[in-house]
């Protein structure tokens, strides 16, 4: 009975830990003025106008950071389905070893591979090409939809795919049928890991960008200069918020304890 009242009583001081933040940067970005204060000076929601609608810098920051994050993700898990398959079919030493080199960028300190890049981009003359930044990306995010679509194909019973081929279905077609169908949320969710990763990615950004374009997290940076204002606080809720939906809507579509590393529960 007391450890049920001490874990109670942690997991709501830690629920409150986690959300003094969130409500402290909600109340600054309602300020009118160019400080932020909470509680908030003359409440408002013009900075959120101005973030969305009305600065061109924060709206192409915005439109930048979607296309970049979008592209990415969706390079990444076409980058990851022919990884894991191999992994997954043949389990050879080739297959397990470009499975590795995907997933190396990952494991990397991002400033190295952020050097990295940029040296690569710059001799190959595309350095600040906002399609050099999906590349950069995707090739760091691939680790991702590697690992769902992995533990995707792993669920797979393998009599579905005797069965599929006992009425004659080719490999193609069990492919299709079979395996395409029951890997679809673990991919959807590699998709979305990869996408809210590079959404919020900075250091390697910083690299590759070289100044020439900006996304909401380098804006961010760049408008320190000026101090902490509002317009940065409307630009944490839009982080936060991306967030919370796309991991609500992996726990709603998709199999989030076992992607979290929770065994399927046994019958």
């Amino acid at each position: 009975m007391i450890l049920r009242v001490i874990s109670h009583v942690f997991m709501a001081l830690s629920a409150v830990m986690l959300a003094l933040p969130i409500v402290v940067v909600s109340g600054a970005a309602l300020n009118s003025g160019r400080s932020m204060f909470f509680p908030p000076r003359e409440p408002t929601l013009d900075r959120f106008y101005e973030f969305f609608v009305s600065e061109p810098v924060w709206v192409n920051a915005m439109t930048n950071s979607i296309i970049v994050a979008f592209c990415s993700a969706a390079l990444a898990v076409l980058l990851a389905w022919p990884l894991a398959y191999g992994l997954w079919a043949r389990g050879s030493r080739a297959s397990k070893f470009l499975a590795g080199l995907g997933s190396m960028p990952f494991a990397l300190p991002p400033i190295v591979f952020g050097v990295g890049l940029g040296f690569l981009w710059s001799f190959t003359g595309v350095l600040g090409s906002l399609w050099a930044g999906v590349v950069s990306h995707a090739a760091l995010f691939v680790a991702l939809p590697v690992v769902t679509i992995s533990i995707g194909l792993q669920s797979i019973d393998r009599a579905h795919l005797d069965a599929a081929a006992t009425l004659g279905a080719t490999r193609t077609v069990a492919f299709r049928t079979v395996i395409l169908p029951q890997t679809l949320p673990y991919t959807v969710s590699g998709f979305f890991f990869a996408l809210v990763l590079s959404f919020n990615e900075f250091i390697v950004m910083f690299f590759v960008s070289a100044s020439s374009y900006a996304t909401v997290t380098l804006q961010i940076f760049n408008s320190l200069r000026n101090g902490y204002t509002p317009t940065m606080a409307v630009a944490a809720i839009t982080f936060i918020t991306v967030s919370i939906v796309v991991f609500a809507a992996i726990a709603r579509w998709g199999d989030l304890p076992r992607l979290m590393g929770a065994e399927p529960a046994k019958n």
